[in-house]
């Protein structure tokens, strides 16, 4: 039992990492307060990981294929704009097709244009990320737009086996198709070939406009429901709100073992990382924390994961290097001991 955990230990370090962080912190909030350790919290815990873990799986999704999605909150917010707005008129399962299914459109446009035109998404997004801003303005006439049946809004928070809701469990649900999606298919095996070692995928036959569009359909997808869960949980949108899901899901990915070079990192790792943040965030709620104290832990957290996953790699690099010496020296010791032979032989 030891040695298989010290073998997947060694083979990725940065989740071993991240799920140790993750328990620490856990424990920390659990002991210093006894609050943090009830099934009230720990129900609320799951609601936001509802909302945070599906902007932390788009963009773990994105990074690992090499790229990035800035615009998940503008979409995220222009989905629950659409959702709560005609909720009323079309019901709440159309509204949310229809909200998640223009997000989903979206996403799979920007994969698209990444992929055709060959640019950066970093480049892309940031200008779809001002103009979904300006639809979601457009389409609640520059004002929140509200419920007025709340019907929807109780069943999303419904309480099923004490920790659950029916939003929480969508997303686990979620969770698990996209982890096997990208396990066991060859559309998953291609986002992380793009991500890790585009050119040569390109030159071994991979179409990149294929696993581009699925990994931003994705994540529009995803996008899409954070903000339909929200919109309808809360019974209000406002076209300028969500901007904080990009940084928060931003520091989910990393802390899950993300690499920012693309082609590593996991489905596993985006919920810890997600996890992670939200133990954060509700330990610091429990301890009265001010909002600008919150950001620094946030950002010691996530400087905290980036070193060790610098030094994690100067390890590696070093370990590889070395391995590569040992063998050298063989094969040298090797030719010397033939050489003797011949010598030996010869006289």
């Amino acid at each position: 039992m030891i040695t298989l955990f010290k073998t997947w230990v060694s083979r990725d370090p940065d989740l071993a990492f991240a799920i140790l962080l993750t328990v620490l912190l856990y424990a920390l909030f659990a002991f210093s307060n006894p609050l943090f350790f009830t099934p009230g919290t720990h129900f609320a815990i799951l609601e936001r990981f509802a909302v945070l873990g599906l902007a932390g799986l788009a963009l773990t999704l994105c990074i690992i294929a090499g790229e990035i999605d800035l615009s998940i909150g503008s979409n995220a917010a222009l989905s629950a704009v659409l959702v709560v707005r005609f909720a009323d008129e079309w019901g709440a399962v159309n509204s949310i097709l229809f909200g998640v299914g223009i997000a989903t459109l979206i996403g799979l446009c920007q994969g698209y244009i990444i992929a055709y035109l060959k640019v950066r998404a970093i480049v892309l997004t940031v200008g779809t990320l001002m103009l979904l801003r300006g639809v979601a303005l457009f389409a609640s006439e520059e004002k929140t737009v509200m419920l007025t049946n709340f019907d929807m809004p109780d069943f999303i928070q419904t309480k099923f086996w004490i920790f659950f809701s029916p939003a929480s469990i969508t997303v686990i649900f979620l969770f698990i198709m996209v982890g096997l999606f990208m396990r066991y298919t060859k559309y998953g095996r291609e986002i992380y070939a793009i991500g890790g070692a585009r050119k040569e995928a390109i030159a071994s036959g991979v179409d990149l406009k294929r696993p581009m569009m699925i990994v931003f359909a994705i994540s529009g997808f995803c996008a899409g429901m954070c903000g339909a869960i929200i919109g309808l949980r809360s019974g209000t949108a406002q076209p300028l709100a969500l901007q904080y899901i990009l940084l928060v899901a931003t520091v989910a990915a990393f802390i899950g073992g993300v690499s920012i070079l693309g082609g590593k990192g996991g489905v596993i790792g985006a919920l810890v990382g997600t996890l992670a943040v939200n133990f954060l965030n509700t330990g610091l709620v429990f301890e009265v924390t001010p909002a600008y104290e919150v950001q620094i832990y946030l950002g010691i957290l996530l400087l905290t994961v980036i070193i060790f996953q610098t030094m994690s790699v100067l390890y590696e690099k070093r370990r590889l290097r070395m391995s590569l010496l040992d063998d050298t020296d063989r094969a040298r010791e090797n030719l010397r001991a033939t050489w003797r032979g011949k010598h030996n032989q010869s006289i």
